[in-house]
């Protein structure tokens, strides 16, 4: 394994944020520390370790334990970049020896310097916090994948780095241990977060959940989009819940709300004032209707061309394509591409059936072969990622953009086949998808997505699985 998670993944917390953390698992100088033992999984150069340190030298006055042997037997610090570990190393002793004590003391293994998400450690901690480094799956090494994936039941769906570390920190937590992270919001609602909401309802408690997607809690500018959660083993019916999209708070003064402990991985009630368990409001799909995605090709400069390509490929091969460039200023406007389809009947067309998309396909042959999927399956070295469902281009299809500033929705009635940057949703009759279409422009919807939905920078929401 490599000596960083990525180049660029440190981000520091501001101290007001790490004196929140703190507090929330339970470590504060104004009781008896000589026993905890807390646990910070990527420490930087020392943000947290530095009032964890100064916290606990308090606590021993107070107390009167002795505060080296507390620190050493009980306090761990883990760091994978070198150049951060040997500031978090450096900042460690200089506090130390700025309280008096002579920095040769400090054991080893109180700081440590390697990949937290490889180590195997047998100690239960009371306490741990921090910032886990944000990484997404795309630039994850392969061989690290290889590993997360066989280690890690949340290590799904493009899964970004950090849903590790909740998982990995959690099987670490003692009986009466907490957990405290400052990190993204995004796994709260998005589909890779799906394994650990449900990890965390079944197997812990959320105990409060602090969403400030529009503040900067850092101590330099980053989007981060993020939340501070704490989690802990007691179970109890209800969880502490704040919102706000104010850049600047005062987390001393926050007053949480009372929410009902999710007890799946569908955690809207947090999100909503009102109750989506009652019954009174019923899902999309639970009324009829067919929710999906667009078509993925793995090669979109291949299978999607236009007719001013001058390609000679059968007619009977090529499909009307929508994409997301069709649907702008609130009209739909179907800019003239085709997806080239290898399939017939969703199963691979016989290539010597069609000898134009023959020859087309074998032009590109190399360059197809090369993709994830066309390895797994060599001999179907031409086939889309997804399949193209038999029967989608004749049906009616409400239109939903991925991403869109647009006021309209716009309705397809069979026309065109849909690219993966657009959701699409079906229903037998045309009439009920200009209906749904009316409800979902509605100021209701828009609030209820804006609250349970991801939402991009300047507050657009996003349509997502």
């Amino acid at each position: 394994m490599t000596a960083r998670y990525t180049k660029n993944d440190q981000i520091f917390t501001q101290l007001a944020v790490v004196e929140y953390l703190l507090d929330e698992v339970g470590f504060v100088s104004t009781d008896d520390l000589s026993s905890l033992k807390l646990l910070e999984p990527a420490s930087g150069d020392g943000g947290f370790a530095i009032e964890v340190i100064r916290r606990l030298h308090l606590s021993s006055k107070k107390f009167n334990f002795d505060f080296l042997q507390a620190l050493n037997k009980n306090i761990r610090f883990i760091e994978i970049d070198t150049k951060s570990y040997k500031l978090l190393e450096e900042n460690i002793k200089q506090v130390i020896r700025g309280l008096g004590y002579d920095d040769t003391l400090i054991e080893g293994h109180v700081f440590v310097n390697d990949n937290f998400l490889y180590l195997h450690m047998a100690t239960k901690f009371d306490c741990i916090v921090g910032n886990p480094p944000y990484i997404r799956y795309d630039v994850i090494e392969k061989e690290a994948k290889d590993f997360y994936k066989n280690r890690f039941i949340t290590f799904r769906y493009r899964a970004d780095l950090y849903v590790l570390f909740y998982e990995h920190s959690l099987g670490l937590l003692s009986e009466r241990g907490k957990l405290s992270f400052i990190c993204s919001n995004r796994w709260l609602y998005n589909q890779y977060g799906q394994p650990l909401r449900e990890k965390i309802s079944k197997e812990y408690h959320l105990d409060k959940l602090l969403n400030i997607e529009n503040s900067n809690p850092f101590n330099k500018s980053v989007i981060a989009y993020p939340s501070v959660v704490t989690l802990s083993n007691r179970r109890s019916e209800t969880t502490l819940y704040y919102e706000t999209d104010a850049r600047n708070i005062d987390i001393s003064t926050i007053v949480f709300k009372s929410k009902k402990t999710p007890e799946s991985s569908h955690w809207e009630n947090l999100f909503l004032d009102y109750d989506l368990t009652d019954g009174s409001l019923k899902s999309i799909e639970e009324q009829g209707y067919t929710i999906g995605i667009g078509i993925a090709t793995g090669a979109d400069k291949i299978f999607i061309i236009k007719k001013s390509d001058d390609i000679q490929i059968e007619k009977s091969r090529l499909l009307p394509l929508l994409t997301s460039k069709s649907l702008q200023d609130s009209k739909l406007e179907w800019d003239g591409s085709f997806l080239v389809n290898p399939f017939e009947d969703e199963k691979l067309c016989d290539l010597d059936d069609y000898p134009h998309l023959k020859n087309y396909l074998r032009e590109h042959k190399d360059r197809l072969s090369q993709r994830y999927i066309a390895k797994k399956s060599p001999h179907q070295w031409y086939k889309t990622i997804d399949r193209v469902k038999r029967g989608l281009l004749e049906t009616p299809k409400l239109l939903l953009p991925d991403l869109s500033s647009n006021k309209f929705l716009s309705i397809d009635k069979g026309e065109y086949y849909p690219h993966h940057n657009l959701y699409y949703i079906t229903h037998p009759d045309i009439n009920q998808l200009k209906i749904l279409a009316s409800i979902l422009m509605s100021d209701f919807v828009k609030n209820q997505l804006s609250k349970i939905g991801i939402k991009m920078s300047g507050g657009l929401p996003r349509f997502q699985s």
